[in-house]
């Protein structure tokens, strides 16, 4: 189940910032995941799903998917707890290499405060079926077309909401780290407001809107 319940209502497609929309079908096609999971079986299983849209790389540790990443990559379905090296320090490596995928942790782990310091753009936690794996791959992929604002927007947004769905509002008011990742989110919000200034971008005044509404 994904914890972006925002994401499900279908945001439109944002392309390069100007407005213009894109169908989700225009994502079909020449993009490349990457699928990291101990769990061979299901890593496996989840690659024939991506393949059936888009072209898929699978890796069964951490070292494996470092081997395999590359600035080719689109998007990276991680899994966090796995031997040699965790998804959390895959992620921290795959942050300092160059490329610009965007990256959900897909994992049995329940989200914890650990988490804020983590780079990532979406969180799944399993069981998860096939439509609910291609739809979190289509909206990565989309949100590779977003801008850098929108993107840490959704992201923080979604984070934010992982956790306070897990801990007691009294306990995130006394963690310094949730503090911190709320103030970044009213600086990142007050980014992407500003871009609307004086601008006739229906799309991103819709797709922030969207964020807005999920984060009350």
């Amino acid at each position: 189940m994904t914890a972006d319940s925002f994401a499900a209502s279908g945001p439109p497609a944002q392309t390069d910032g100007s407005g213009a929309g894109e169908s989700s079908d225009a994502l079909d096609g020449d993009h490349t995941v990457l699928v990291v999971d101990d769990e061979a079986e299901f890593a496996e299983a989840v690659g024939d799903w991506i393949d059936q849209r888009w072209n898929a790389v699978v890796a069964t540790d951490g070292e494996e998917a470092l081997e395999k990443y590359g600035p080719h990559v689109d998007a990276v379905l991680l899994d966090r707890r796995m031997p040699k090296r965790s998804g959390d320090e895959t992620l921290r490596e795959i942050r300092e290499r160059d490329g610009s995928a965007r990256v959900a942790m897909l994992t049995a782990l329940e989200p914890d405060l650990n988490v804020v310091e983590l780079d990532y753009d979406m969180y799944l936690e399993k069981p998860v079926d096939r439509e609910e794996v291609v739809d979190a791959t289509r909206e990565l992929l989309e949100r590779a077309n977003y801008t850098r604002e929108l993107r840490a927007l959704y992201a923080l947004s979604s984070k934010i909401a992982e956790l306070q769905a897990r801990y007691d509002e009294s306990k995130l008011a006394d963690d310094e780290r949730f503090q911190r990742l709320q103030t970044e989110l009213e600086r990142v919000r007050e980014q992407a407001a500003a871009q609307l200034d004086g601008t006739d971008d229906g799309t991103m005044a819709e797709l922030l809107q969207v964020v807005e509404d999920a984060d009350r």
